[in-house]
Order: structure tokens, then sequence, then C-alpha cells
């Protein structure tokens, strides 16, 4: 048996060009009219936590061991490294986000096709220089709800 895996070469990422609402994305028809800006080549890391759900203890008198169930879920988080580029369409969709607090739409599409559309607001906005290397810059993000499904054309 061979091992199953799923290659980051060939990634597309993409921000919406535009603002998008929690309605608009929510709608059935989504993501029609949403145009979306390449971010793949100046991407260095992409990363993905979601969000631990808060413990609700429900030991009573009566309880053999103390007992939970899950409460509110915390909001998703992502992070986004890259290369610092200028002129580039989607560091500065990001960066207007993260000036505006605008929510916006972040694609990633695997290279089999599959992926996920998450609705994000800019937390968080950096960069950084030193001797030797390239600007680099990092955008943490909070997911506003859960990602939606990106399946392959014929699944």
């Amino acid at each position: 048996m061979s091992s199953k895996y799923e290659k980051t070469q060939g990634m597309v990422i993409g921000v919406s060009s535009a603002p998008v609402t929690v309605e608009e994305f929510n709608e059935s028809d989504f993501p029609d009219g949403i145009t979306f800006l390449d971010a793949q080549c100046a991407t260095k890391e992409i990363s993905y936590t979601g969000g631990q759900k808060a413990d609700i203890d429900v030991t009573t008198l009566c309880s053999d061991e103390q007992e939970q169930t899950n409460g509110l879920a915390a909001p998703a988080e992502m992070a986004l490294t890259r290369n610092w580029v200028g002129s580039e369409e989607a560091r500065a969709a990001l960066q207007t986000a993260y000036d505006s607090d605008e929510l916006r739409v972040l694609k990633v599409v695997f290279a089999s096709g599959y992926g996920y559309y998450a609705l994000i607001e800019v937390r968080q906005s950096s960069w950084s220089a030193g001797t030797s290397a390239v600007v680099a810059s990092t955008y943490s993000m909070r997911v506003r709800g859960k990602p939606k499904p990106i399946t392959p054309s014929g699944s």
C-alpha cells in the first residue's frame, strides 16, 4: 500500500478583491460574482487551526465522574506567511481588510482540486526584514463561521 498525501505544489490561494458580508458568504449561489486575486506566488506557508470548544462542567451530586459537554466553539484561526510584494493586489487586499476591518474570503484549493473557502477578518499584519533575506509578511486571520468545502469538478 502506498502513502496518501496532498502536495503543496500547484495549490491555488486567492483573496476576494472586495469585501464580502456574512450574508453573501452564506448565500446558496456563493461564490458567484466573487473575484479572487491570486495569492499563491508570494505565499510561503498557510496554516489553519480550528476553534477549540469550551468545556461546560455538568457534574452533579449523582455523577460517578466529572462530566463535561461541549460549549460554544472559539473561532478558527489562520496565518498566511508570504514574501512582501508592494505591488501585489492580493497583499494590498489583505492590508486593506486589516486597515478597514472588512471581511474577505480566502480561497485555498489543493492540487487535487479539494479545498475550502473561509470568511476571514485580518487581525494582525506584520512584516520583517533581515540581512541577506527577503522581506516577509504575515497576516493573522480569524475565521468567521465554518469554512465551506470545495470539491473538484466531477466529484
